[in-house]
């Protein structure tokens, strides 16, 4: 099954001390979830490194003149604390939202969005199995830039089927088709106008059936 790894992924290894996050070809980064670790300075480590996700920060290169990743966050961290990096962290947790190449329109004011929901551009979803390619698409709208504890954002899902291992806390209200969600081997079949509530930790199987199912998420 696929692993998702999102922003709230990243706030519990933070809290954790962790500074690496460790991946494989079965994980799945939202957008908001890189967006924290840059912002972060965690470092993603792939498959067989033999680290936990709560392994130490490399040290600093030999002679002293290099910073590691720890050192540029408490750095930060510090200066943003002071209030020093307050103008700049808000106008750059604007940006994407915003920008005029985002994948949708939006209007942004002050802790304010809204999102036009014509013209959405969808991203391709792997669901880890090569047949599927394009089957599945998703794009997230709200996220952690527009200084949001929670991500949302639209999935479709054309006649597939696909495994699901649920990290954060999963709610989806069904727009379009049918929306099928498997839990311990029994099916729950929503439609438009329903929405569906998912238990952090949970891993099953989502299902559209024979129709293009359409659903809004919200994740936390």
């Amino acid at each position: 099954m696929k692993k998702l790894i999102c922003e709230k992924s990243i706030t519990d290894i933070i809290a954790q001390g962790g500074k690496t996050v460790c991946v494989d070809d079965n994980t799945l980064i939202t957008p908001a979830a890189r967006d924290r670790i840059r912002a972060e300075g965690l470092e993603i480590v792939g498959e067989g490194c033999g680290c936990a996700s709560t392994a130490p920060a490399p040290a600093a290169a030999a002679g002293g003149d290099a910073l590691d990743s720890e050192m540029i966050y408490n750095a930060l961290k510090k200066m943003s604390d002071s209030g020093m990096l307050g103008d700049f962290l808000e106008k750059d947790a604007a940006t994407p939202a915003c920008a005029a190449d985002a994948p949708y329109k939006c209007e942004c004011d002050k802790g304010f969005k809204l999102v036009r929901g014509g013209g959405i551009k969808m991203d391709v979803f792997e669901t880890g199995v090569p047949a599927d390619n394009g089957k599945v698409q998703y794009q997230e709208l709200i996220g952690s830039y527009d200084g949001s504890s929670t991500n949302a954002g639209f999935m479709t899902v054309d006649h597939c089927t696909f495994d699901w291992d649920v990290e954060p806390e999963e709610t989806y209200y069904v727009v379009e088709g049918q929306f099928t969600v498997t839990v311990d081997g029994v099916p729950h079949t929503a439609y438009p106008g329903d929405c569906l509530f998912i238990q952090k930790g949970s891993k099953v199987v989502f299902s559209s059936g024979d129709t293009k199912a359409k659903v809004f998420y919200v994740t936390y």
